[in-house]
């Protein structure tokens, strides 16, 4: 049985987690693996291109960001699926070995008009590096079953 119903999450309701970094090899590895850009995989070249080194990966950045959510918090929630996300922005590079904090606030939920047993949360996940600044930030909707549907 979940934990957490559609009824459990309150807007403004936020979670916090504790930063993340990403050394050089992570960085490099996954980027080789999933986003193969000079700007994530060639330490020598990145030093040429825009950002004067090498960055993470927005995906990876993004991925850091929401899983400590997903483990914690929607792993036992009785959530069905999301439709997608309304935004998704790369506002900042990530460096290597720069921390991230990963944070995640309620801004909206309602019930379903057209099925009652659902509730629709919508989220605002983002991660900010040490200065305070959001490197990454999204926000999308999850079905959740309401409580009485179970």
């Amino acid at each position: 049985m979940p934990d957490r119903y559609f009824e459990d999450f309150e807007i403004g309701e936020e979670w916090v987690y504790p930063a993340w970094t990403l050394d050089h090899h992570e960085l490099v590895e996954f980027a080789k693996r999933y986003d193969p850009q000079p700007m994530h995989t060639d330490p020598v070249g990145a030093l040429d291109g825009p950002y004067g080194g090498l960055i993470a990966s927005g995906w990876q950045t993004a991925l850091h960001c929401i899983q400590p959510f997903l483990e914690e918090v929607m792993k036992h929630t009785a959530g069905l699926a999301s439709p997608g996300f309304e935004t998704f922005q790369w506002l900042k590079p990530v460096r290597p070995e720069e921390p991230v904090t990963p944070m995640i606030k309620v801004l909206d939920s309602r019930r379903s008009k057209s099925k009652p047993d659902l509730g629709l949360v919508r989220f605002e996940f983002s991660g900010a590096d040490s200065a305070g600044d959001t490197v990454w930030r999204a926000d999308g909707t999850f079905f959740i079953s309401t409580r009485n549907s179970v």
